[in-house]
């Protein structure tokens, strides 16, 4: 199968109608980081990657914003940024590899969405190539646009289904002076739900809470149950932490940065050991985090201050005694990683309501015949 790497937005639009007018499918990919990631890859003609489209097209620091092609590194990017003391406040898996294109288009994100929140968040705007050719722009370069209808927030999470990302345009934020993380570790799971509920109510705002079982834990030098707290601004800031937060252990500095990557990278360094393992994500109240992960025995993260918890598992067995528990409970739930095999065979999402499932799923396959009617991508 060819792969062609096009060297600017122009090359990538006219490749793609080129080859879309003599009906020949169409992968479309940035550096292939989640190549296990979304529903079953099918087959293509011809794979087409945005790896040549690595330039920053415009960066306003003083107006928080930055508009870069798609291609680019995540890692090369936040790099720029924090030579002038800001970042994109997204730290999602495969940080080091990853694309601009690939995350926007896989909507990862990571711990400090509890804070800023996801791509949808934080992406202003971006240019897409739709399978005739055209090079459209969605949105624009300043942090509140409400003109029109926003099309670009339909290429997040569509995986390159529904047309080619060559550029996106995000709302920059400033590094945080300084971090730290508190760790809390506890023999039982109630207790450290107990702590995360005392957090949530105080009046502290953590970048990210997350909350790690016994078995991830270990992996990151740490036992039992930890509530894992990142705290960032001034001095004075992190002092009134530390006062709220006493007896946690701290970590600041280089342990800070290593903890913390540990855990955005803890789903590639899982797939990397157990390559027939499978991600899955539950989506719960936050009330009903406590139930969730009462019922896992294997390593977890759980995004305890936003209900989305991540389950690791080495088998569809084990994942579909999850899947059953998570439909008695109706929680949302996705298989965010997994072979092609069980992306082929497996039932990928439950939406707890039918009608609002099947809804959905309507308009999804109207977007995807509007923008791919033949089904080339």
């Amino acid at each position: 199968m060819s792969v062609l790497k096009p060297e600017t937005a122009e090359q990538l639009a006219g490749l793609i109608k080129t080859h879309a007018s003599q009906k020949r499918s169409l992968s479309l990919l940035g550096n292939d980081t989640k190549f296990k990631k979304g529903g079953p890859a099918l087959a293509s003609d011809i794979s087409i990657t945005t790896g040549g489209l690595d330039r920053v097209l415009e960066y306003e620091p003083n107006d928080v914003t930055i508009s870069v092609e798609a291609g680019m590194k995540f890692s090369n990017l936040q790099a720029l940024l924090a030579k002038k003391g800001q970042m994109i406040a997204l730290d999602p898996p495969f940080a080091s590899e990853a694309t601009v294109g690939g995350i926007v288009a896989a909507n990862s994100s990571g711990p400090m969405r509890r804070h800023y929140g996801t791509a949808r968040d934080l992406v202003i705007g971006m240019t897409f190539a739709t399978l005739e050719g055209t090079l459209v722009q969605s949105g624009g370069m300043v942090v509140k646009n409400v003109a029109g209808l926003d099309m670009g927030k339909l290429m997040i999470g569509s995986f390159g289904t529904l047309a080619a990302i060559t550029s996106v345009n995000f709302r920059i934020h400033s590094l945080p002076e300084q971090t730290r993380t508190y760790l809390f570790a506890y023999p039982d799971l109630e207790h450290a739900i107990a702590k995360r509920d005392t957090v949530l109510r105080s009046v502290l705002q953590p970048i990210a809470i997350d909350l790690l079982s016994p078995a991830t834990a270990v992996r990151l030098a740490h036992k039992g149950h930890v509530v894992a707290l990142r705290a960032g601004g001034s001095a004075r800031v992190l002092e009134r932490y530390d006062r709220d937060l006493a007896g946690a252990e701290l970590l600041s500095g280089e342990e800070d940065r290593a903890f913390w990557q540990g855990i955005r990278e803890f789903t590639p360094e899982f797939l990397s050991r157990q390559p027939d393992g499978i991600v899955l994500r539950v989506s719960t109240t936050l009330s009903d985090v406590p139930k969730l992960l009462k019922t896992l025995t294997g390593p977890y993260v759980s995004r305890a201050a936003n209900g989305v918890t991540y389950v690791y598992v080495s088998s569809w067995s084990g994942a579909s005694r999850i899947w059953k528990t998570a439909v008695q409970h109706r929680w949302p739930t996705v298989v965010e990683f997994a072979s092609h095999e069980v992306r082929r065979d497996q039932e990928l999402w439950h939406i707890p309501t039918e009608d609002a499932a099947h809804a959905s799923f309507v308009m999804m396959e109207k977007i995807k015949s509007l923008f791919d009617s033949g089904s080339l991508l």
